[in-house]
């Protein structure tokens, strides 16, 4: 069976549980569009999905020992799906949670917990979203329990220094976390740690700072350009460089012997490093023979590179969400 949601495609798979065996059928995500920049996306990374039973999709739950995790975790089997019990009715944002759970139970690292807390959280925010509710204090209610187990989850992440990764990225999101808790000075203090490591563009991280200081817990929405510089970040250009030569030396043909008692006046050697121009350089200055590609006569010269947090003194407005 398969149920598409505009571009998104769910089908029922038939799959083994790593801890029992049990065989059962659950949904999977088959067809996923690739992002744009006219996606939705929200101040803390959550691509807006049209349906929260996608999101939920991303964990399986064992109806025998209610093992659960990542779909990934679990084998593809070859029973018809129809054949086999179904994975157990559990509210879509739950998943998550029995996955925090699994997780904690096995020994598994905050910071995968953390991932699937905020899942949680998005997926929850979806199930509101789509039914309209967003206001409701049903939904402040949930979405503070869900932000609450993330912010707990991260922060033990955070203190773990075994792990290695764009821990700055983390950083930014435990910021955007507390800030939308309400819990706005230590939201700056994590938003002060955020630098260019972060592969986030400034403006984001000045705009999320200021939203703190102003004390606004709201979420906000991304625009199209940030959204595609840090989804979709183009590649940058590597400088071009030509290979410097040294021209070919006419030989020098043996100068004729002098008599010893004759006055000779010797002409000094021609320096090499010295130009047509007149203007010196060392011979320091060039590294392993290459020098930077020269532009031609009559060529303006490109202009110098911009360091990648300058350039964002007009922060415009990120609407709301």
């Amino acid at each position: 069976m398969q149920l598409a949601i505009e571009n998104f495609l769910l089908q029922i798979e038939s799959v083994i549980c790593p801890a029992c065996n049990v065989v059962f059928a659950t949904p999977n995500i088959t067809r996923m569009p690739n992002m744009t920049r006219e996606s939705k996306v929200e101040a803390d990374l959550h691509r807006v999905l049209p349906d929260p039973i996608i999101r939920a999709s991303f964990v399986a739950i064992c109806p025998s020992c209610m093992y659960s995790w990542w779909f990934s975790a679990f084998a593809s089997h070859y029973i018809i799906p129809d054949l086999v019990p179904d994975t157990p009715d559990v509210e879509l944002s739950r998943k998550f949670a029995h996955a925090v759970l699994t997780g904690r139970n096995n020994g598994s690292s905050p910071l995968e917990r953390f991932n699937l807390a905020m899942n949680g959280c998005w997926c929850s925010r979806e199930q509101f979203m789509v039914a309209g509710t967003m206001n409701s204090p049903e939904y402040q209610e949930e979405n503070t329990r869900w932000l609450q187990l993330a912010a707990q989850e991260l922060g033990e992440a955070l203190a773990d220094e075994s792990w290695s990764g764009n821990r700055n990225r983390y950083i930014y999101q435990m910021g955007e976390i507390l800030r939308q808790l309400g819990q706005f000075e230590q939201a700056l203090e994590y938003f002060n740690q955020v630098d260019r490591r972060s592969m986030l563009p400034k403006q984001l991280v000045d705009h999320q700072k200021q939203m703190a200081a102003a004390r606004q817990s709201h979420s906000v929405t991304l625009p199209p350009h940030l959204v595609e510089e840090i989804f979709l970040p183009k590649r940058s250009e590597q400088p071009i460089y030509i290979q410097y030569a040294i021209p070919p030396q006419a030989q020098q043909q043996q100068a004729p012997s002098i008599p010893q008692q004759q006055n000779t006046t010797v002409t000094p050697a021609t320096d090499i490093y010295a130009p047509q121009n007149g203007n010196r350089y060392s011979p320091n200055s060039r590294l392993n023979g290459l020098v930077p590609q020269q532009h031609r006569p009559g060529q303006q010269p490109a202009p110098p590179k911009q360091e990648q947090y300058e350039g964002y003194l007009n922060i415009p407005l990120i609407l709301p969400a």
